[in-house]
Order: structure tokens, then C-alpha cells, then sequence
């Protein structure tokens, strides 16, 4: 059953908090020791219409992906994939291949491309949503999830506008780590906006980082 609402600055914000309260949902479920996994789904919406869960139509919500889900074609590591950037060194293509957004960006590419450029007349929003911000070899992943969206509407004939954003619910906007043998990254953009909400007295902010778009 879809439960499509046309976009407005409220649904819009209503939708991100809703989502990000189920992803955060799933990551405690799966948590059991240290910090819970990064789990991740894509919302589109396409010309203001924001989706909810089961909609396919005329806007999309990927299923949520778990940690350890990634697969495919934006591994960085697979032979007939998406090409390493030089910026992203083996250790970390090979530590992050298996990231919940390397699954999340494969599903919300495939509705994308076989459906929404065919039913879009003006624009497409697509936002990641995650419990925290993606690590380095992910983010250049969705750089690149972003240079392959606009090749695909160039290719369909497409002029709808396609804009990418990264939303996530951390104390900081970006936090410094290490994975693995201490091979460094950093969770999160250090410019992310932080962006307050209020929703029928439920307040709270999230961080909202939007992707240049690829020249």
C-alpha cells in the first residue's frame, strides 16, 4: 500500500526523523557489545513526493541495510566495479567493501535507473540516512553513486535535477577513528550542517551534509 505525501518543508522533516528513529531502532536490536554497526537506508523523493515503507511507484525507500550487507558493483574492490579513487587506499576499500551503504547505494542505483528517471519530471532527493555518518571509503563511494546517477539521466535524456545528501544523528559531525591493523577515517563530513527539527513538541537536530554535484 504506498502512503506517498506530497513534499512539504514539515513532510519532508517528518519523513528523515521517522526514518533515522528506525534505523537507530535496528541498530539497537543488532547491538551487543562496544558501538553498534553503521545501518543505513536511501529515501528518494521524487518531484516533492516523499515516501514512506512499501512505496515503489513514484518514490522509493531502499530496505535497511545491516552492517557486513555490501556487495557488488560499489565494493571498490570488485574487478567489474566501481574504480578505486586514488584518495581511497586498498586497506580502506578492502576494510569498508562490506559496508551497509554499499548495499543501500546498489538498491537505491537499480530503482533509480528502471524507475525513477522514467516517472520524474522535475527533480530527484536522494538522501542517505544512517545512525552515523559514513566513513571515508564511503563517502567517496556515494561521490561516486552521485557521478553515476547523473551519467544515467544524461543517457535516458533526463534534465530533472538530482541533488545527494547524507543525514545522520551523532553528538559530532564527524568523529576520527581507526579500522582494522589502525588503518585511519573519519565518520561523517566536518562541514555538515547541523539542522534543528521540532515536530509536534519532539525536538531534536540532525546533520545534513549535501554532495557537490560531480563536474
Amino acid at each position: 500500500m504506498s502512503h506517498t505525501h506530497a513534499q512539504s518543508p514539515d513532510a519532508r522533516t517528518q519523513a528523515i526523523v521517522r526514518e533515522l528513529a528506525t534505523i537507530h531502532e535496528h541498530a539497537g536490536r543488532d547491538h551487543r557489545v562496544g558501538e553498534p554497526g553503521l545501518f543505513s537506508r536511501i529515501m528518494v523523493i521524487v518531484d516533492g513526493n516523499v515516501p514512506s515503507e512499501g512505496d515503489s511507484a513514484s518514490c522509493y525507500l531502499t530496505p535497511v541495510k545491516a552492517p557486513r550487507s555490501g556487495e557488488g558493483y560499489y565494493t571498490l574492490t570488485a574487478n567489474n566495479g566501481a574504480v578505486r579513487p586514488a584518495e581511497i587506499s586498498v586497506d580502506e576499500a578492502k576494510l569498508s567493501q562490506q559496508d551497509s551503504e554499499v548495499a543501500t547505494l546498489l538498491d537505491a542505483y537499480d530503482w533509480i535507473t528502471e524507475q525513477g528517471l522514467k516517472v520524474a519530471t522535475q527533480s530527484l532527493q536522494v538522501i542517505l540516512i544512517s545512525n552515523i555518518g559514513p566513513c571515508t571509503g564511503c563517502k567517496a563511494r556515494l561521490q561516486i553513486f552521485y557521478s553515476d546517477l547523473l551519467s544515467a539521466a544524461a543517457e535516458a535524456r533526463s534534465t530533472v535535477a538530482i541533488t545527494v545528501e547524507s543525514i545522520y544523528n551523532t553528538p559530532e559531525a564527524s568523529r576520527d577513528s581507526t579500522r582494522g591493523n589502525a588503518i585511519p577515517t573519519t565518520y561523517g563530513y566536518p562541514s555538515a550542517a547541523r539542522t534543528p527539527y521540532n515536530i509536534s513538541g519532539n525536538q531534536g537536530a540532525y546533520w545534513l551534509h549535501t554532495l557537490p554535484r560531480p563536474q
